[in-house]
């Protein structure tokens, strides 16, 4: 193919250079949230009930979620006893005198 000058004009490298700086700022973008939403170390040493420590609802949410792994295999029954017996000691209100 035969260009009638030197090659592309001025205005075709500005629109690459464009173009692949805001690819890579897409790209880093992608990279910055993927890696906020898995979180920076994985899951919290406390295990899943820590995810709903600010909710009103969290001991019976946790709840469901250790009877869900349970019955799945995932927890044995003495881990299940005790964070169940954990999760139920947090649902009482304490009484302070």
């Amino acid at each position: 193919m035969y260009w009638y000058g030197h090659g592309p004009g001025g205005w075709f490298i500005a629109l690459m250079v464009v173009g692949t700086a805001a690819f890579l700022i897409l790209l880093l973008l992608g990279v910055y949230f993927l890696a906020r939403r898995t979180g920076e170390g994985g899951a919290p040493s406390g295990g899943t009930e820590r995810r709903w420590a600010g909710r009103a609802d969290s001991p019976r949410r946790a709840e469901e979620i250790l009877a869900e792994r349970y019955a799945h295999g995932d927890i044995d029954d003495e881990e299940y006893r005790r964070r169940s017996e954990t999760l139920r000691s947090l649902d009482r209100p304490t009484h302070q005198g």
